[in-house]
């Protein structure tokens, strides 16, 4: 059944229906493989991709790990080898790369042995100690009980187990170049309204993957640049996903103008404020919000360009959001959605099999309900969501909402990984918030020595690796640890306590398994420093590098739990203390008030009244800025806690993080040094009024 005749006759009708072609093949190893090369030689005109190993020459080789260094690419073919383990991450991710009239094959066992079988192409979502090559997850068997209900060709060897039911061919919409379809026009045409009408008035485009979004955007970039010379700029979580709008744009405009669409990353965007007359955000669920506040703040005409769910691994936190406070601060911004795909028709069968086996597909539930009804809690484990996948439907999908990377091996890992667990407050239909848990540590005390030295890295114990090398307590990796990689809640339920509720449901669980501590790792803001620090967890370490796509610095946060709490609270006030010398070479991009908020100052010297006198004589303007700072500073240390906030901030910001002038100015919108200095030697003044007037005595 499955021969030259029968592939070449399925093609050509899945060409001239505008879909691609998906079969699961399963059989005998050596059967399947060299029949399949025995196709590809007859046809060597296809280009073709192939992840797995035993790739023909002819073959494009997808490495794991790398698949998306294809967005953007197509194929004829690509071909899945899962008898050498199936990535689940780079299949989905790939399979966007394959065009209409194209070939999705995977060649698999059959299905009763493969279920059965080890994945060693997970063995990155596996922790410290466990072996891929012997270990038997939960991630095969679920997906093909998915597969079960997908619309695709199953073989079984020379079998036809599974037909498929070929969908209706499309209407066909002509549209004039450079354009793919009407939605396209229609987003250039928004586009376009961004930079020629109203100030403040954001477009929110968005769209599944295969629709030419970022195309609109190079498309857009290329007929405005006619309107004016100032020029554009396009940023992105990374340069990859920029390059198709950049490279869209050089195509339609002359090698002259070229650099009038420039890419710029993200934190280099936000420390220079650059003049452009529009801004391209390409791919913005991928940024976390609070980056996008500040892009909207400093810039009057942008473009948000994002894939609200898929294979990027996006999240949908952004739809809720960041589109609630686009609301309020710019009611007339626009949102235009991309529906008519372009490389292949809308009800195309692959898209549908990858969005349904692998959990992309929306479930967020609307919810009248209030914190007061009554939830049940409830903990899982891998094996316990074969028997309820439309649970861990809801579970990844709210995981997905509310965090901003969320992807396809995360789902994998839910099904594999036996150390992963999830707390969920649930009613019988919904689940209302749910906490992914990572039980980690147990280190033997000569590998927990070797991680202390340099020497070692193990993969699956961030908590036990980062206080063993980063904090200097090797003798904590021993101990019996456990992480709340990420906890969300139903956005209508937030602000209800239902996430405190949760953490105390895992202070529970943690003593009902004698864990030593808890602990978590997050990008930082004030709203979460502040809902871990009421729920008992103290600082301990700030990374030192900002996130690439979110600028955010990583903040690890502990709590004792069968333990005492005096070594935890030792680390936080020794990390809390040395902060201050630190953020100026370290964290220039951490905002002061996340600074002032994590703080503390260690004894200082008290100031003599000679220097008490010197910053009475600069509060006066008598004495310039330059010949007290070092004064200032120690009074700063003993006093900033009681200062009003913004002479806190600007001081912050110039004494430990060293900041110009100039940046002072723009970030807190004062309009240069000298009212900056006037607003310390006001507060100056009222801080320092009971020592002042024996200053003032003194100095007649």
């Amino acid at each position: 059944m499955f021969n030259q005749p029968v592939f070449s006759t399925w093609l050509a009708q899945a060409a001239n229906l505008q879909i691609r072609l998906p079969i699961v093949w399963q059989g005998q190893q050596h059967t399947l493989l060299a029949a399949t090369k025995q196709w590809l030689e007859a046809n060597t005109a296809l280009k073709v991709y192939w992840l797995g190993a035993d790739a023909p020459p002819s073959a494009t080789m997808v490495s794991q790990g790398r698949n998306y260094q294809l967005l953007g690419t197509e194929c004829d073919v690509l071909i899945i080898n899962a008898f050498s383990g199936f990535a689940a991450d780079a299949v989905a991710a790939t399979s966007g790369c394959v065009k209409a009239g194209g070939l999705w094959l995977v060649l698999c066992p059959e299905f009763n042995i493969w279920q059965q079988q080890v994945n060693p192409a997970h063995q990155s979502l596996l922790p410290y100690p466990i072996d891929a090559k012997q270990h038997q997850g939960y991630f095969i068997p679920f997906w093909l009980k998915q597969l079960q209900q997908a619309n695709v060709i199953i073989g079984h060897n020379q079998q036809l187990v599974q037909p498929l039911q070929w969908p209706i061919l499309p209407k066909i919409t002509d549209v004039s170049p450079p354009f793919a379809s009407q939605d396209q026009v229609k987003a250039v045409q928004a586009i376009q309204r961004v930079l020629t009408g109203h100030r403040r008035r954001p477009l929110v485009l968005t769209a599944d993957r295969g629709r030419g979004k970022s195309a609109a955007l190079g498309i857009a970039a290329a007929q405005l640049i006619q309107h004016t010379r100032q020029g554009f700029i396009i940023t992105a979580p990374s340069p990859q996903a920029a390059a198709i709008a950049l490279q869209h744009f050089q195509q339609l405009t002359p090698v002259s103008e070229h650099n009038l669409l420039r890419f710029m990353a993200i934190d280099e965007l936000l420390a220079q404020v650059p003049t452009a007359a529009l801004v391209f955000i390409d791919e913005a669920a991928a940024i976390p919000t609070p980056i996008l506040q500040q892009l909207l703040a400093r810039y009057s005409r942008l473009v948000f360009a994002t894939t609200e769910h898929g294979y990027e691994g996006t999240g949908r936190g952004f739809t809720v959001r960041f589109q609630q406070h686009l609301t309020q601060q710019c009611p007339g911004w626009q949102k235009l959605h991309m529906q008519q795909a372009i490389r292949y028709q809308q009800h195309d069968p692959l898209e549908q099999l990858i969005f349904n086996s692998f959990l992309l597909q929306s479930t967020t539930p609307q919810f009248n309900a209030v914190a007061e009804q009554r939830y049940d809690i409830k903990c899982y484990s891998a094996q316990d969501w074969l028997k309820q996948p439309e649970k861990l439907q809801q579970v990844f999908s709210l995981l997905s909402l509310a965090h901003y990377q969320t992807q396809v091996k995360d789902l994998a890992s839910l099904l594999d990984n036996p150390q992963l667990s999830v707390i969920t407050l649930e009613t019988t239909d919904n689940v209302l918030a749910c906490a992914l848990l990572s039980i980690e540590g147990n280190i033997t005390g000569d590998l927990a020595q070797q991680i202390y030295y340099g020497e070692r890295r193990l993969q699956g114990h961030l908590l036990a690796q980062s206080l063993a090398f980063h904090c200097a307590q090797p003798e904590l990796a021993s101990l019996a640890l456990l992480r709340v990689m990420r906890i969300a809640v139903q956005p209508e339920l937030q602000r209800q306590q239902l996430g405190s509720q949760l953490l105390e449901q895992i202070d529970n669980y943690a003593k009902q398994f004698g864990m030593a501590y808890v602990g978590t790792s997050y990008g930082v803001s004030i709203d979460l420093l502040k809902f871990w620090q009421q729920a008992g967890y103290c600082p301990v370490r700030l990374g030192q590098t900002a996130d690439k796509a979110s600028s955010e610095y990583s903040l690890l946060m502990l709590k004792a739990i069968t333990t005492t709490s005096e070594h935890s609270q030792e680390m936080a006030l020794q990390f809390r203390q040395q902060l201050p010398s630190l953020v100026a070479e370290h964290y220039p991009l951490l905002p002061a008030k996340l600074i002032l908020a994590l703080a503390v100052t260690k004894q200082q010297q008290p100031l003599t009244a000679l220097e008490l006198e010197q910053l009475w004589l600069f509060s006066q303007q008598k004495r310039p800025y330059e010949l007290i700072s070092h004064l200032l500073l120690n009074w700063f240390n003993q006093h900033f806690t009681s200062l009003p906030e913004q002479s806190a901030l600007t001081l912050a910001a110039k004494l430990w993080q060293q900041h110009s002038w100039q940046q002072i100015s723009e970030q807190y919108i004062i309009s240069g040094k000298k009212e900056i200095l006037a607003g310390w030697q006001r507060d100056l003044v009222k801080h320092t009024s009971l020592f002042a007037e024996h200053l003032i005595g003194t100095t007649k």
